[in-house]
């Protein structure tokens, strides 16, 4: 293994300067920008797709995309970059991709250079930090190409690219199929919901049909102060935020923690228990979790806490997750920039409320599907 610069396998081709006034309702010609590339490295060309005229396919034949090419992200939002330089492989799909201005098009001037080993490559910390350094600019990070070709990379012969483009990608298959898996379940948990309670516009079963402030105790969002972390974690409390739930579930593993005594102050206010609904007031807006823990932790103000009254926290979890509800929630987003769901919207929103028997039967299913989650996370 050798330490060279890109510079010296790779060339970088800029993308073109796209306007908005050219965009089309459909066509098979996609513009092919920063957005598309994914944080985790992967390529979603249908990610917020904004497709150009066909005949732009031949004018602008020099920008065309094709699979398998190596691009990078030159371009981040400043407060929270997520892919500035990140690299992915191009998936066209059967469409027409034209490379859109701040995308970097890596060209290989450098025989037996594997564009899988190369993207690994470039995500490695280092390469990450290094062009962290360069990054100018305000609201928007922007490295130049001058920058990306002075990057640090890790270079291997081909036999050794090949083995480790491999392997990534027999993981990654893996990783794919499990998701794949997982989302099934999810989907029949939802599916089983519907099935047991309709909904509100087709209330087939006439069960009751109330507010969240009618089947919830407490209704209220964290702290709205600014806090102050601490890395001492033995002398601190756990703190939340939106970002710790984001797929229907809290995710311990990237918490922060506040120091005891900003703790005191925040918890004479609001003290989460087991059986509470934690709501994404942004971010993820309207996504639910259960506190299923009697840790003890505080929250912020993007997060509302909901403590049901005579309610299953499973069937309340699901009704707050379910697709009529988001609807709902979405029709009430308000703010510029970063959409916030307030409270007062999130009591006013309509549930299915069905005898409590039920419910807890919905949750025996549901803790079902959930076991057989366990089962492929521990799959080989």
């Amino acid at each position: 293994m050798e330490e060279i610069q890109l510079k010296d396998i790779c060339d970088l081709d800029n993308g073109y300067a796209f306007k908005s006034d050219d965009y089309v309702d459909n066509s098979n010609t996609l513009n092919c920008r920063m957005s598309n590339i994914r944080p985790d490295g992967s390529f979603d060309i249908l990610y917020s797709a904004k497709y150009l005229p066909d005949e732009f396919a031949e004018k602008y034949k020099d920008y065309i995309l094709h699979d398998g090419d190596l691009i990078i992200a030159m371009t981040d939002m400043a407060g929270d970059p997520k892919i500035l330089g990140v690299p992915t492989v191009v998936d066209t799909q059967g469409f027409c991709l034209l490379l859109n201005q701040r995308v970097g098009r890596l060209r290989f001037i450098r025989d037996r250079v594997n564009a899988d080993y190369l993207k690994l490559a470039l995500q490695c910390p280092k390469v990450r930090t290094y062009l962290k350094r360069f990054a100018g600019g305000g609201v928007q990070l922007n490295v130049s190409k001058k920058d990306i070709l002075s990057a640090p990379v890790c270079m291997r012969n081909e036999e050794e690219q090949n083995h480790i483009a491999g392997l990534f990608k027999r993981v990654l298959e893996v990783k794919t199929k499990r998701e794949r898996e997982l989302q099934l379940l999810d989907d029949l948990i939802k599916a089983r919901f519907v099935e047991m309670f309709g909904s509100i516009n087709n209330n087939v079963y006439g069960f009751d049909i109330r507010t969240l402030q009618d089947v919830c105790e407490q209704i209220k969002d964290g702290t709205h102060q600014t806090p102050t972390y601490t890395e001492d974690v033995e002398n601190s409390f756990k703190f939340l935020s939106s970002k710790d739930v984001t797929s229907g579930k809290i995710d311990w593993s990237k918490i922060k923690y506040i120091p005891a005594d900003l703790h005191e102050e925040l918890y004479a206010r609001i003290k989460p228990q087991k059986g509470d609904i934690l709501l994404a007031k942004n971010g993820t807006t309207g996504v639910a979790a259960i506190v299923e823990t009697d840790d003890v932790f505080d929250i912020y103000v993007s997060l509302a806490l909901l403590r049901p009254i005579d309610m299953n926290s499973v069937y309340l979890w699901a009704a707050i997750n379910s697709a009529e509800t988001k609807h709902q929630f979405d029709g009430s987003l308000k703010g510029i920039g970063v959409p916030n769901l307030h409270l007062g919207e999130i009591k006013k929103t309509k549930i299915i409320v069905p005898p409590i028997e039920l419910q807890n039967e919905f949750e025996v299913f549901a803790k079902q599907v959930d076991k057989s989650k366990v089962v492929v996370y521990l799959e080989d």
